[in-house]
């Protein structure tokens, strides 16, 4: 399983209502847009291709990630799922999809490293970390899983719910697993 090539998305769609901007362009690591900061992580974590996917305000943040490969959900109003399905189409073809929300702040680079070296023992069709027993928002999923979820129609059902059964966690020293930036406060 060695050399397996996985990639990533980072989930931006959402109109970010309760923050009052888009937590895509929001300032992070040396004043960069936290979404290209996401994106980076993803990258040095492993992932060989990185999409940021956009939805609300697209023609607003797009131009704003220089850089970095950004696609459009148009249903994006239609849920996370609609993202995660915009994301995986453009991916195409890999052993597996490293999937992380924008907001999901502060993740070491290790977590996506352990992660995959888990999805790499072909153990289970999706590994989530966890964090003192909790299930962080970071997920990898693999090719079978991806292609399956490709294939479905768009809805709202939550990530956790389709992978509940079929999820294999590894236990990390990473709580910013459990973060979720989601108003100027969180920040």
């Amino acid at each position: 399983m060695a050399g397996m090539k996985h990639v990533g998305m980072v989930l931006a769609a959402g109109a970010s209502s309760r923050m009052g901007r888009p937590k895509a362009l929001l300032p992070a690591e040396g004043g960069r847009p936290l979404a290209c900061v996401q994106a980076g992580l993803l990258r040095a974590g492993g992932c060989a291709r990185v999409v940021v996917v956009l939805g609300a305000d697209f023609d607003r943040i797009a131009p704003q990630l220089a850089g970095e490969e950004v696609v459009r959900n148009p249903e994006w109003e239609k849920g996370r799922f609609t993202s995660v399905q915009t994301g995986l189409r453009a991916l195409g073809d890999s052993d597996g999809c490293v999937i992380l929300p924008v907001d999901a702040v502060g993740l070491r680079v290790e977590t996506v490293r352990a992660v995959l070296a888990r999805a790499e023992t072909g153990i289970a069709p999706a590994v989530r970390p966890t964090w003192r027993g909790q299930d962080g928002k970071l997920l990898w999923i693999s090719r079978a899983l991806a292609e399956e979820w490709r294939r479905e129609p768009a809805g709202d059902q939550r990530l956790d719910d389709r992978v509940r059964a079929r999820v294999e966690r590894v236990a990390v020293d990473d709580p910013a697993l459990l973060s979720n930036v989601n108003t100027p406060e969180d920040l």
